[in-house]
């Protein structure tokens, strides 16, 4: 009686083994396939990221050819914004130390800076009323209240459509911004504001910022001229 027990026991053991096995092998199958979908699919956004780059460097130089009565950098500021979020998502699934993200990364930063030089000499020679802020931001042991600058950025970008904002890591590696950082003789001490050429250190309210820029251009008229924008598109569009 007692070995027949031992017997089924371990036929009963030799079930739930296999069982087991079967369910393991088909949850690494299952990974696996997750991890290839995500690896493919940060693929194609770094590639297509790689082309947006591209594309926008090409756009740069024809603009810089342009006429002032011609000239429309609004498009190429709104790609400019759509390519940062692209590259905030190849960061977040890559890693922020990843070498590839960090490349896309330095290459933005340039088409960033070309931009920012672009409308400088736009302001200068075509007399339009452009302001910009640029931004250099740490990460958070480095700078806990940079996150929140940046999110106070983007509603000034978002209430005043016509506000050119541009934001650089402080410590990436990029000759360019090491030019700017001595340029303007900024300390190390994030966050950083240079708006037109004036340079600003820490943290800045909405309020300040806003009365801060009144300082350059009128903020109501660039209220008034995204109403009359919004208009005219609404308009067109019926």
């Amino acid at each position: 009686m007692g070995l027949k027990t031992k017997k089924l026991n371990w036929g009963r053991h030799l079930t739930v083994f296999i069982a087991t096995t079967i369910i393991f092998a088909g949850g690494f199958y299952l990974s696996n396939i997750i991890i290839e979908k995500k690896i493919s699919a940060i693929s194609k956004l770094q590639q297509n990221l790689s082309i947006d780059i591209l594309s926008l460097e090409t756009q740069f130089s024809i603009l810089n050819q342009a006429p002032c009565q011609n000239l429309n950098e609004s498009t190429l500021t709104k790609e400019l914004f759509d390519i940062s979020q692209k590259l905030e998502s190849v960061g977040n699934s890559l890693g922020q130390n990843n070498q590839d993200f960090l490349m896309l990364k330095k290459y933005y930063s340039i088409l960033e800076i070309k931009h920012w030089l672009l409308l400088k000499k736009t302001a200068k020679e075509c007399k339009m009323n452009l302001v910009s802020i640029v931004y250099f931001y740490g990460d958070k042991k480095v700078c806990p209240f940079c996150e929140d600058q940046g999110y106070i950025l983007t509603t000034l970008r978002e209430k005043y459509p016509f506000l050119r904002i541009y934001s650089f890591d402080y410590n990436l590696a990029l000759a360019p911004l090491d030019t700017i950082k001595s340029i303007y003789k900024l300390k190390p001490e994030v966050p950083i504001l240079i708006i037109n050429d004036d340079e600003m250190y820490g943290l800045k309210t909405k309020e300040e910022l806003e009365e801060i820029l009144s300082q350059y251009i009128s903020l109501a008229k660039l209220e008034q001229e995204k109403s009359t924008t919004t208009q005219a598109t609404t308009t067109k569009t019926k």
